[in-house]
This record gives C-alpha cells, structure tokens and sequence, in this order.
C-alpha cells in the first residue's frame, strides 16, 4: 500500500509520525522556488533557519571555517527583504553568478517554517512548479509520501495547493506502472481535493494539458499571488510559474 497525504498547512501534521515518511515542503511564492533556482544555480548548501540573528550568527560560525564570501543571506519578511542581508526572496535573483559554489542561509516568513515542521520526515525535498516533474520521478519509488504547503500567516494558500495537486496527480499515474504494487495506494481527502483542482485546471479529456497563461493567473490570483502584486513583484510570479523547467530535487537537512 502506498501513502500519499497532503498537509494544506504545517500544523495539519502536528500529531503525525512521519518517520517512515518521505517528505515535500511547497512554497511556491517563493521559498522552495528559490531553494530549487539556489542548488539549479550551483549552490554548495541552503540552510533554513527561523531566526534573522541566528541566521548571522550561522553566517559568522561558517565563515570562520569556510572562509568570509563563502556564506551568503537570503530571505524576507512580509515579503520584505531582510536589512542587510544578501539577497531577499526573488527565485530569479539567485543565479550562477551569483550563488555557484556558496552556501546559502535562508529564513522567509512560511516557508523556513514549513521545512522544520517536516524535519521529523526520513527525508525532505523542495519543491515549487519549476522542478514539479522532477520531485515526481524522485518520489514514485516511495511507499508514503507526505507533502507539506508552507500557507502564509497560517491560512492556506491556493498556489501551494495547486502544487500539491500537481505531484498528486502525476504520482498517482505513475503508481500503474510498476507491476509490484498492483495500482495499490490510498490518498488522504486533501490528497483528493488538491488533485481534483489540478485536473480540473489542467486536464483536457483525460491528458493534462497546461495552459502557461492560465497558471500564471491562477497564482496571481492566489493568496501569496495578491500580497507578490500588492508589492510589485509580478517577476516572482512569472518565475514560478515556469512549470517543469528545472530537473534537480534539492534535499533540505536540518
């Protein structure tokens, strides 16, 4: 039998064990997208960390080992960047040039939040729409699956969701073809209803077929989608949004 179960927000898995589980954080706007641009780009390491300070304290430790330029700053709050720090929470920011052989701290708001929520996973991955095929191939060898969405302020966020759907619904087309599990595997109810909004969304008689334009509304209309707009953000959102265009599954240890 196989798992697969979706957490709309963090708190959702609170009394769960998750031991035997391999894990999914989803924070499309914008904390795995920019973990997943980070490691595409040539990242040596990202570090999630709750705390500003401890996030330069971390810095100032690393530096001393690793060499001072060898430890950069990410991350925002309220969608801000944080004062001082190297770069804000702008997936498209975080190019080769850039970040290529660097280790990277990273504290947002959601995001860094949702990762330690899943630390107690046998292991974690990132995931934003940019590498979703990517997660899928990584995860169909798994037997239970749980996918976390970061939410924002600790309401649910549609873009996460959607996401969620998305790994649902290529994972469970998948599980058929693998003659050792007989098409055996079982998904929770918010399993169900993200995978629904992604068929209904992006499926044309049975065959997914995604509409790049539609998707980039969707998110624009979603919760994070409005606060990126309200701040002018609007590159973020085209960033994210572009499906399947990065192959590597960063794992995240905490």
């Amino acid at each position: 039998m196989i798992s697969i179960n979706v957490y709309p927000l963090p708190l959702h898995a609170e009394n769960d064990d998750l031991s035997d589980f391999v894990a999914v954080v989803i924070d499309v706007l914008r904390a795995t997208t920019v973990v997943v641009s980070a490691f595409a780009a040539g990242a040596q390491k990202v570090i999630p960390m709750l705390d500003i300070e401890q996030a330069r304290q971390q810095k100032e430790v690393l530096e001393k080992i690793h060499g001072k330029g060898s430890v950069l700053l990410g991350g925002e709050r309220k969608g801000i960047p944080i004062a001082g720090f190297d770069f804000g929470n702008s997936p498209q920011h975080f190019t080769s040039e850039k970040v290529a052989g660097k280790i990277l701290i990273l504290t947002t708001t959601n995001g860094t939040v949702a990762m330690y929520a899943a630390r107690n996973a046998r292991c974690l991955y990132a995931a934003g729409l940019v590498n979703a095929q990517a997660v899928v191939e990584r995860l169909k060898n798994e037997k239970n699956i749980a996918i976390f969405c970061a939410g924002t302020d600790g309401e649910m966020t549609e873009e996460d969701f959607l996401l969620a759907g998305c790994l649902v619904s290529r994972l469970s087309r998948c599980f058929p073809q693998n003659q050792n599990r007989q098409n055996q595997y079982c998904r929770n109810h918010h399993a169900e209803t993200a995978k629904q909004l992604w068929e209904n969304l992006f499926f044309i008689d049975n065959n997914e077929s995604i509409s790049e334009l539609k998707l980039i509304e969707f998110l624009r209309q979603s919760r994070g989608g409005r606060n990126l707009v309200a701040l002018k953000l609007d590159a973020d959102i085209m960033f994210a949004a572009k499906i399947d265009s990065i192959d590597s599954v960063p794992e995240i240890r905490l």
